[in-house]
């Protein structure tokens, strides 16, 4: 008997947790390249910027979760759902901030990586572009690196694109 009642306990106030989650922008871009491996994070980052994200960057983020989803899922007519709303979504986002470098930045990554047949990838050498005229120009200095750090890992830049890229 007490065991059943400290089983329910814990669910209960595992599930306050849950829906009392903040969204945390800092913990979402850090967890920006793992939302496609992982498929907890990804569900878990998805449920609270859907509920939270009341800014086009947090709603950018949203949307490229998104389209993480359809790496989760082993129905193509999921996978092409949910990639075709995150391109939307992003999209939408980005007619708002044309000039956000995060939100370029999420862009540039997306079609970057996704496969070419799925016709998302106009964007990749203006974003890239603009991310590497502009970054310098964000004033916290935690986010450019975040974005830098990933960057030079993704191997789209030159050395001397890098160069410019962490001025």
């Amino acid at each position: 008997m007490i065991r059943t009642q400290m089983i329910i306990w814990v669910m209960v106030f595992s599930s306050l947790e849950i829906c009392a989650q903040v969204l945390d922008l800092q913990t979402i871009r850090n967890d920006f390249n793992k939302g496609v491996k992982d498929e907890a994070l990804c569900k878990n980052h998805l449920a609270v910027l859907d509920e939270q994200a009341d800014s086009p960057l947090e709603r950018a983020y949203a949307a490229a979760f998104h389209m993480f989803m359809a790496k989760h899922t082993g129905n193509p007519f999921k996978k092409m759902r949910y990639f075709r709303e995150g391109r939307d979504r992003l999209e939408d986002e980005l007619a708002l901030k044309p000039n956000d470098v995060e939100i370029r930045f999420i862009r540039l990554s997306i079609q970057y990586h996704i496969p070419e047949y799925l016709g998302y990838n106009d964007d990749i050498e203006s974003d890239k572009v603009f991310v590497m005229n502009n970054l310098y120009k964000l004033s916290d200095p935690q986010v450019k690196a975040i974005i830098y750090k990933y960057l030079e890992g993704a191997n789209m830049y030159t050395d001397t694109e890098l160069a410019l890229l962490g001025r």
